[in-house]
């Protein structure tokens, strides 16, 4: 059911979102964007607890201020993926984890439950997904500093450390090739050096 702006009011009651439509209030448990990559600030789903969709917000834009304010840090809390920069702490808690990080919008505390909750599917970048679902991301893992590594060093994603020992290996070939290459070029121009002398 598409839910024309004009009619929904949106506002925080603790940590739920109550949502006053048509003059009835409902509680909206999840938000989505119904076209998070084609389309993401066009249309988004307001859902129940069970997952039921109470309705779509066409064009959000067009709630009142206070409405759109709203949905709009709600949206980012969900969307948004901050880019890690500096890890200042990381405290074992049960299974998982707290972590404190710094990054592009600011310092975050968060939790994971495991290893797990660290992919690296595109080393050297590792995607962090803390118990809530929310992601964080790590642009180039080996570029931070020694101590960010060293709190994270048991909890690094395989693949990441196989590419960086990969690419080490292949940069140490090329350097030997690149060794033997000029050793090869120094003797050389050693024997035709010696000839034009002879000739002298």
């Amino acid at each position: 059911m598409n839910l024309d702006p004009a009619a929904v009011s949106l506002q925080k009651n603790g940590d739920k979102i109550e949502a006053l439509i048509h003059g009835e209030t409902t509680f909206v448990d999840r938000l989505a964007r119904a076209f998070p990559h084609s389309n993401p600030d066009q249309f988004v789903s307001l859902m129940d607890e069970l997952g039921h969709e109470i309705g779509i917000i066409e064009n959000p834009k067009k709630l009142d201020d206070a409405s759109r304010n709203l949905l709009e840090a709600e949206l980012k809390a969900i969307y948004f993926v901050p880019t890690i920069s500096t890890i200042t702490s990381v405290v074992s808690k049960g299974t998982g984890s707290q972590w404190t990080v710094d990054t592009d919008d600011g310092e975050y505390t968060f939790r994971i439950l495991g290893r797990d909750a660290l992919k690296g599917d595109e080393p050297p970048a590792i995607e962090i997904t803390d118990e809530h679902g929310k992601r964080y991301r790590i642009d180039n893992y080996w570029d931070l500093d020694a101590e960010s590594r060293d709190l994270t060093s048991e909890l690094l994603p395989d693949k990441v450390v196989k590419a960086r020992y990969l690419r080490s290996g292949s940069s140490s070939r090329s350097s030997r090739s690149r060794g033997s290459s000029s050793r090869g070029s120094s003797s050389g121009g050693g024997s035709s050096m010696g000839g034009s002398i002879g000739i002298r």
